[in-house]
């Protein structure tokens, strides 16, 4: 790695600068505490990937897990898991993880049984409050709807909606209502209802998921697997794996809404559960899209700040034109990575270049590059090449053998290796 003037000198003062515990990776699936998320897949998508993050960083956090599942999936998921680092054979004994079959929960000789799915679900949440676990997560899986030979509706109109769920009378212990919002689970509770739409109709779709969003129920937010695992590397005319480990520039014209862009790349990292930190500033209009995504690390120019200082779960504001500290901050996140696919977004070379000159942000650039240069890193640098000579934007391609253009047509890959 070569030598770098502005960078040696303080490599070893800043070597502390920024704890690493503040840099680790926020939940999967951006799921927060008393929410629901309802998520739609094909056999195509890994959703054991994202099922599995989701019970380890349960289990790993003391939370409870209730797991129902399609009948003939219950020795996949298990193997899943344990492929993934989770004994769930372990956590069962003691009932930290339980698990049950689409018939063992809603089926009885041969009869469904609303009401005593509902109850059995109840009783669990009380047994694991009881236990004292942090919170409780349930992942429903319902496939494709073939225990109830394909009849959604009744799923969604006896099950979903039925009273005991959103009755905070009789239920003050688990919901709540909150005006304007209505009724909405306690923080304790964290849920994922997965439905597998891959023999549906985009009508039927589209009828199935508006109707979770009538009624009292808890309101909830969807996530297409499908879609939001791809929904940057198809702009690329790539899948995510080839998108893996690329190091891109994007040149944006401000006027134009390239922030979508951004925000389809972090859709697709937190769908395929990996870790995303993005360097920008506060007030730019990249914050302002993503700044509701709990899963996502921000590390913000301040100039009222001479040292790096976190204001909160996932913001970390640094010295703004302090290039040794964003690369002490890309060195940390590097070293608590491991082994995992990570992304990055960069944001700052625009402001770099006005600020802190052109030969600084040339060698910030070449640096930043070689400690990226992993196959498991991918990150997207973005530019506003209006703001700069042409021979400026035209030196900074150069390091870039993917480039994308976004302007008044919308995203355009200019170069792809």
């Amino acid at each position: 790695m070569p030598k770098l003037p502005i960078i040696n000198p303080l490599r070893q003062r800043l070597k502390r600068a920024i704890p690493s515990d503040i840099l680790k990776a926020g939940p999967v699936l951006n799921l927060k505490e008393g929410e629901i998320v309802i998520v739609t897949y094909t056999s195509a998508a890994d959703k054991m990937k994202v099922f599995s993050a989701f019970v380890r960083e349960g289990l790993e956090n003391g939370d409870a897990v209730y797991y129902t599942c399609p009948d003939k999936e219950m020795e996949i998921v298990r193997a899943k898991l344990k492929e993934h680092g989770i004994d769930a054979k372990k956590y069962e004994k003691d009932d930290t993880l339980h698990m049950n079959s689409l018939t063992e929960h809603f089926m009885s000789n041969d009869k469904l049984h609303i009401e005593n799915a509902v109850q059995s679900v109840l009783d669990y949440w009380n047994y694991a409050k009881r236990k004292g676990y942090k919170h409780i997560r349930t992942i429903e899986d319902v496939g494709d709807f073939s225990f109830l030979k394909g009849q959604w509706q009744k799923y969604v109109a006896d099950y979903w909606y039925h009273p005991k769920w959103s009755d905070p009378v009789r239920f003050p212990e688990w919901v709540k209502t909150t005006e304007p919002v209505g009724v909405v689970y306690v923080p304790l509770l964290m849920e994922i209802t997965a439905i597998n739409v891959e023999g549906m109709g985009e009508t039927q779709i589209a009828d199935l998921l508006k109707a979770f969003g009538k009624g009292t129920a808890p309101a909830a937010r969807f996530i297409d697997l499908i879609e939001e695992t791809s929904s940057f590397s198809r702009s690329m005319n790539l899948n995510h794996e080839q998108l893996i480990g690329r190091k891109i520039l994007l040149e944006f014209d401000p006027v134009s809404d390239y922030e979508k862009t951004v925000d389809c790349l972090a859709k697709e990292s937190m769908a395929n559960v990996e870790p995303i930190f993005v360097f920008t500033s506060k007030t730019s209009s990249i914050h302002s899209r993503l700044t509701e995504e709990s899963a996502i690390k921000f590390f913000l120019s301040s100039v009222s700040t001479s040292i790096p200082k976190s204001t909160s779960e996932n913001t970390v504001f640094l010295p703004a034109n302090n290039v040794s500290l964003v690369l002490d901050a890309i060195n940390k996140v590097l070293e608590t990575s491991g082994d995992a696919n990570i992304c990055f977004v960069f944001d700052i070379l625009s402001e770099m270049l006005t600020s802190a000159g052109r030969e600084k942000t040339y060698l910030f650039l070449n640096h930043a590059l070689n400690m990226l240069a992993s196959g498991k890193v991918t990150a997207l640098f973005l530019l506003n090449p209006s703001a700069h000579e042409s021979q400026v934007v035209s030196s900074l391609r150069r390091l870039f053998s993917n480039q994308l253009v976004y302007g008044k047509n919308g995203l355009e890959a200019t170069k792809t290796s």
